[in-house]
């Protein structure tokens, strides 16, 4: 878990008044490194703000995957792979999560 805005400038107004980060770091219990990040960081960006991290996107579209089914309802996993352009593991573990079963005769 982050720590708090408040708690950030608290540790690196410490910093700055005793100009030691050793001692900052013992009394706050907290390591090294973290002050030092978070001094890169206000020398990077000039704020304390917690660091949002971006996901990849999807590699199958889900939406596009239902209607593609919708269409062709007996299509198997390596059909389906060749038109999205992927591997059939990959369109697996899409409709596994999509709650999409193995159809069974």
């Amino acid at each position: 878990m982050a720590y708090s805005i408040d708690f950030r400038k608290k540790v690196l107004s410490y910093c700055e008044r005793i100009g030691s980060i050793t001692e900052a770091s013992h009394v706050f219990q907290i390591s090294r490194n973290t002050i030092y990040g978070w001094l890169k960081l206000k020398e990077k960006t000039g704020e304390l703000n917690h660091q949002v991290k971006g996901t990849k996107p999807r590699k199958v579209d889900r939406d596009r995957l239902k209607n593609y089914l919708t269409d062709n309802p007996d299509a198997y996993l390596t059909e389906i792979a060749s038109d999205f352009g992927c591997h059939p593991t990959t369109i697996h573990y899409a409709l596994k999560a999509m709650g999409y079963t193995r159809k069974k005769e």
